[in-house]
């Protein structure tokens, strides 16, 4: 077990604000595009709002809505086409955090429509049964038949491109969430890369059995992960010299 004595404790609108903020800084960074949903024990839903940038948001900026997407408490507006993440919510109540942006890596993998290879470590904690790729995206999900028919698209994987769009990322929790977007983009950087370089050279399958089974055994994430980008985005890393 880790030691987490380190990372203080957050108020849920806090992690909305630190998986926002820890995501941009790994790319999610298209200006103030995108969604973020957290669930919450009364089946309300705290998400950011369409005016605050996500390198920006704080605790204070989180909105809460209900599952129509009205909006219950909070200074700022609802984002538009947020229907796709309660729909999802709708029908996968066990899966607390929704992750919409348009992340730069994986962008340029939806629009080539295709899946990229394994080619590290880090790339290889999710099991492809966690990807999928949606070729009929409509560019903006505002239609409910539209919304439907993603969410069934979708379906269990963790980590969907949407064709010529982003990403749809999905988490358990907030650990899970965080490490499923980074896992994403980082699995299309280090591929975008090795394929400019030529390189054949992927994780083999023994080798990627081995490392999902490991994340897999430790809740679905990396233990310490989130920890540290909360330390990190609350400026808590301290001087080299202490």
């Amino acid at each position: 077990m880790l030691q987490n004595d380190l990372t203080p404790e957050l108020s849920p609108e806090a992690e909305v604000a630190v998986l926002a903020r820890a995501l941009y800084r790994e790319g999610y960074d298209d200006q103030d595009a995108g969604h973020l949903t957290y669930r919450q024990p009364d089946d309300t839903f705290l998400a950011v709002p369409l005016e605050v940038g996500w390198n920006e948001i704080r605790a204070s900026d989180v909105i809460r809505i209900d599952i129509d997407g009205n909006k219950l408490d909070g200074r700022w507006s609802v984002p538009p086409a947020i229907g796709l993440h309660l729909e999802y919510h709708r029908a996968h109540p066990g899966t607390d955090v929704t992750v919409h942006q348009h992340p730069r890596y994986a962008t340029v993998w939806s629009t080539a429509g295709r899946l990229p290879g394994v080619y590290d470590q880090r790339a290889a904690t999710l099991p492809d049964s966690d990807y999928v790729i949606y070729d009929d995206f409509q560019g903006v999900l505002e239609a409910d038949d539209a919304v439907a028919d993603a969410v069934a698209a979708i379906g269990k994987a963790r980590c969907a491109l949407l064709r010529n769009h982003g990403v749809f990322v999905v988490g358990d929790n907030m650990p899970q969430a965080y490490t499923n977007a980074l896992t994403l983009e980082w699995r299309c950087k280090i591929a975008w890369y090795c394929e400019v370089l030529g390189s054949t050279g992927q994780v083999p399958d023994y080798g990627r059995r081995s490392i999902e089974s490991v994340i897999a055994s430790r809740g679905g994430y990396a233990p310490g992960m989130w920890e540290w980008a909360v330390r990190r985005e609350l400026g808590l890393i301290g001087s080299v010299l202490d």
